[in-house]
């Protein structure tokens, strides 16, 4: 009965010991990076051009008369042709700075003037968040963020993560199932989790989204991860790089730089993107668009169609063409051109021509054939957009060159983004997804437990 009662009471203790930890959970921010502006609100894009949409009413916008519907013809005084320019000049606005917008409203203009107040630091049950700032040689300034369990004293061993093609912040804040995923081998891991901002997101500076190509892209990771080394709170002996979608290309090449220059690598974990060629993939994303849209593309035409595909590929990836110019070559090339997914004016997913064009350069398979570290490779079955081939390439490459040191995990009915579907067919549309985001940080935390 004794022991029961002090079971009890160790019990409770260590629970409260738990939630102190919680309470714990702080921010502390070095440097002098403006911090970015709260706007309360999203963009759309029309016809018309750049929208407001879901305006929180409560917001300093909304105060100041901004409405749901409104276009954005100016920032600050500065008009935009394109509306992706117009996001990227919101999402760079400071916080505690007045903004001043022009807007068409029911054709009318407006004038609308705001303060927004700082977007709210990161705040992760368990962990504490190191804000810092990396100056690059090309003269960015990349916000940089630390993540440990909370009241650790000293270097950790850590994750350094390589994000996504798209440029949104890294920073863990309700909502996202990636940021889930980051959120849960912060506080289980044991290790750092090291985040570093793109030149385009959150409260770093430098070359926007559709500005940011491949290889400066890489470089400014390279440039960071040798400056985190030296963080009080980073073991440089024992960092793991984890790629998720298209990181899972910019790790082997960091991880093939980082080793050239003496740094050893602990692992990599991959998932969402193989070893394949880029050009090999692109052209997957082609056959996957004709195979899955059976009401606008007849089975039977889909091989004369991947034919053209593979005549515009090749002059826009390897040959490095502009697409507007090669949808001049002919009225099948234009074609072509107009149905490309993703591929927009100026900018295909957001990022420039030249970071696709770069990135067909590269040979992936060449830097797995050279690191030497562990390696975990997730392949989900439903992916949209990445086929098992490549990712099946990584793991039987290294495995036939250092035995037993890759490992191959396939998620059954779960897409790109780690959502588990009924079918392809609901994942290919995004339809009825439900997040299994704990299910892959298991995945990882019980490989790294192995290490």
């Amino acid at each position: 009965m004794k022991n029961q009662l002090l079971g009890r009471v160790f019990g409770c203790f260590v629970a409260a010991l738990s939630l102190a930890a919680i309470a714990r959970a702080e921010v502390f921010v070095t440097g002098d990076l403006p911090r970015q502006a709260a706007l309360g609100f999203r963009t759309g894009t029309s016809d018309e051009g750049l929208v407001v949409r879901d305006l929180a009413t409560e917001s300093a916008a909304a105060i100041a008369g901004l409405q749901d519907g409104d276009v954005i013809e100016t920032i600050n005084g500065r008009s935009f042709s394109h509306s992706y320019v117009g996001e990227n000049r919101l999402e760079k606005l400071d916080g505690s700075e007045l903004a001043t917008l022009n807007v068409a409203r029911a054709g009318r203009a407006q004038e609308i003037s705001f303060t927004p107040p700082d977007k709210p630091y990161e705040s992760i049950p368990g962990a504490d968040s190191y804000y810092g700032v990396v100056d690059v040689a090309d003269g960015a300034r990349l916000r940089t963020i630390i993540t440990k369990p909370s009241g650790t004293e000293g270097p950790l061993p850590a994750i350094f993560f390589l994000q996504w093609v798209s440029c949104g912040s890294l920073e863990i804040l309700p909502g996202g199932v990636s940021r889930s995923i980051l959120a849960k081998l912060a506080q289980e891991s044991g290790r750092a989790l090291i985040r570093v901002e793109r030149s385009t997101s959150g409260d770093s500076e430098g070359p926007a989204c559709h500005e940011l190509d491949y290889d400066t892209e890489l470089e400014h990771y390279r440039e960071a991860y040798t400056e985190l080394m030296q963080s009080p709170h980073v073991d440089a002996a024992d960092v793991v790089l984890y790629g998720s979608s298209l990181g899972s290309t910019t790790a082997p090449l960091l991880a093939q730089q980082l080793q050239a220059d003496g740094y050893g690598v602990a692992g990599i974990v991959v998932q969402g993107g193989g070893a394949v060629t880029y050009f090999e993939r692109m052209l997957t994303f082609d056959r996957w668009y004709l195979e899955r849209r059976p009401e606008e593309v007849a089975a039977a035409d889909i091989h004369d169609e991947l034919l053209q595909r593979v005549l515009f590929q090749s002059e826009y990836l390897i040959k490095g063409r502009s697409p507007d110019d090669i949808a001049k070559d002919s009225p099948e090339m234009a074609v072509i051109r107009a149905d490309i997914r993703g591929l927009g004016d100026g900018h295909q997913y957001g990022r420039p021509y030249s970071w696709h064009q770069q990135a067909a350069k590269r040979n992936f398979l060449a830097a797995w054939v050279e690191i030497d570290a562990p390696v975990l490779v997730v392949f989900n079955e439903y992916d949209q957009f990445e086929g098992r081939h490549g990712h099946k390439l990584i793991v039987d490459t290294v495995n036939r060159l250092r035995p037993g040191t890759a490992t191959y995990i396939e998620q059954p009915q779960v897409g790109h983004s780690n959502e588990r579907y009924a079918s392809i067919e609901d994942a290919y549309a995004g339809e009825n997804g439900k997040p299994v985001s704990d299910q892959m940080a298991e995945l990882i935390l019980n490989w790294l437990r192995k290490l």
